[in-house]
């Protein structure tokens, strides 16, 4: 599981590099363990997805960014991918639902 590195007194001296709590990414979904994952279609092995980040909640200004690491309206993706966009979309103005900052 991805998270990310706790930020050093070094860096919280010289912070010009280090992203502020609010504006870090957020995983909001993740693909499961190798063991978990349903190989089908044109996965042959899971291991290069299993535990990687599959939305991002990103903020940017007043807004924020949803990335996807596949293509949800894509016309041979699953149906359920494709309410991915459609809760992004309807949920446009609670996308902070959940998040949790870090002091640091």
């Amino acid at each position: 599981m991805w998270r990310a590195v706790p930020v050093t007194e070094e860096q919280l001296r010289n912070g010009i590099n280090v992203i502020p709590p609010a504006a870090r990414p957020r995983v909001v979904l993740r693909y499961a363990d190798t063991r978990d994952l349903l190989v089908s279609g044109l996965v042959e092995n899971g291991s290069e997805i299993a535990q990687h980040a599959a939305v991002l909640d990103v903020p940017l200004e007043k807004g924020h960014v949803v990335a996807f690491s596949n293509n949800p309206i894509w016309r041979g993706e699953t149906e359920g991918s494709y309410f991915l966009v459609f809760n992004a979309l309807l949920n446009f103005d609670h996308l902070d639902a959940g998040r949790k900052l870090d002091a640091r």
